[in-house]
């Protein structure tokens, strides 16, 4: 009986790692478009999040130490609404321009992404909302 539950627990626990391993690699970002009119993150999986720079209301960022973002270890979210958005890895966000970018929006205030992009993890900051948006 011993032997059975040492084995069963080990199946999980490897059944367990690949599904994270699964959703690591589902996650990552295989291309990034950042233009004036847009920003448009393709997935491994196939998936592509995108958003108008017009048509965001928040930015907001998201600083982890685990799960599939563990190793960028922040998330830019440009978000549209609760439902839309566009997940942006720290680290694509400098080299593609996004961080330029988003120094265009109005009253968008520098030091408190950088803060924010700074924080201990587990943390979550709203770094700018759009003037006039609904709460």
């Amino acid at each position: 009986m011993g032997l059975v539950s040492v084995l069963a627990f080990v199946w999980l626990a490897a059944r367990r790692r690949a599904g994270r391993e699964h959703r690591a690699q589902a996650a990552a970002t295989t291309a990034l478009v950042v233009d004036d009119e847009r920003v448009e993150r393709h997935l491994a999986d196939g998936r592509v999040e995108a958003v108008a720079w017009r048509d965001i209301v928040e930015v907001e960022v998201i600083t982890t130490d685990v799960g599939v973002h563990r190793d960028d270890g922040a998330l830019i979210v440009l978000a549209v609404d609760e439902r839309r958005g566009c997940l942006v890895p720290s680290g694509l966000a400098a080299h593609h321009g996004v961080v330029e970018r988003l120094t265009r929006l109005p009253g968008f205030d520098t030091r408190r992404l950088a803060e924010a992009l700074d924080a201990r993890p587990p943390s979550r900051t709203t770094c700018w909302t759009r003037p006039g948006a609904p709460p």
